[in-house]
């Protein structure tokens, strides 16, 4: 479809956004959809959000996805939110909402989904960790408590942020074992069974290897990458098969992710087929 002058615009905000694939996945989810419209990715700086939300409500955009590095900004920008991004205190999906902006958090599930589509594995009773500790890292760690984890640490490589996400969220959690970690020491503690959530861009190690030896720990990993590549995978993925372990990255996240954010900006079912059509050829 070619969107005509009137066409509802949707949009990603992020730094960087130049490897991402939503604009391919809901450009073709709209088109088998049947609506006018156009979805495009925005470079924001971390600094120019709050214009570039007012700018965007000003001109009529019908829906948003905010991503890296905003995630916990745009919560704290918008006038309403669910009970997910609030728990999580992030928001990826915004929708207009009269004056101001309605704040979601389609992660969580779409975290959920993603693993049990690709590993086959959910976290309950499992220790989990998690690299990174931004909002990704906070939904994640929604996710994981939700599901029954049985331990959930928090590694990143500045460690006092990985410490006031433990604060905060072990504030307002029902959460299992809740602690920081030092990132230095995750790798030598890892053994199989436990499960493994990158959530941070080190899987696309521009020299194409993950820092750390996953070879180190006996095969029995699950190990999952938020981050994905345009064309095939993540340097911790292809580390962590070559190791024995069950690894995937994000693009399923992705996609169950947009498919909700689709649903809260249009109010119809997404339509899945045509998005993992655009996904794979994307690829």
């Amino acid at each position: 479809m070619t969107p005509s002058a009137p066409a509802r615009l949707f949009g990603l905000l992020g730094h960087p956004v130049g490897h991402s694939l939503s604009p391919a996945m809901h450009n073709a989810a709209l088109a088998a959809a049947g609506i006018d419209g156009c979805y495009l990715a925005f470079d924001v700086p971390p600094d120019r959000l709050a214009p570039a939300l007012a700018g965007a409500l000003a001109l009529g955009i019908a829906g948003l996805n905010v991503t890296v590095p905003h995630k916990e900004t745009a919560l704290a920008l918008a006038d309403r939110a669910d009970p997910g991004a609030v728990l999580a205190g992030a928001a990826n999906t915004l929708v207009p909402d009269g004056t101001g902006w309605r704040a979601h958090n389609t992660d969580i599930d779409g975290f959920l989904k993603a693993l049990a589509e690709d590993l086959g594995a959910s976290p309950a009773g499992r220790r989990c960790w998690i690299l990174g500790a931004g909002g990704a890292a906070r939904a994640v760690v929604v996710a994981l408590s939700s599901e029954g984890a049985q331990e959930i640490r928090v590694a990143n490589r500045n460690r006092n942020r990985a410490e006031a996400l433990v604060a905060d969220l072990g504030a307002r959690l029902d959460a299992p074992r809740l602690e920081a970690v030092d990132l230095d020491g995750v790798a030598g503690r890892l053994e199989p069974g436990d499960l493994l959530v990158s959530a941070t861009p080190a899987g696309l190690a521009p020299d194409g290897r993950w820092p750390w030896d996953l070879g180190r720990v006996d095969p029995g990993l699950v190990v999952y990458d938020l981050a994905y590549c345009s064309a095939g995978d993540t340097a911790l993925v292809v580390a962590a098969r070559a190791a024995g372990h069950r690894a995937a990255s994000g693009r399923s996240m992705l996609l169950h992710q947009g498919a909700a954010a689709f649903s809260l900006w249009t109010g119809r079912p997404a339509p899945i087929a045509a998005m993992v059509r655009a996904l794979a050829a994307a690829r």
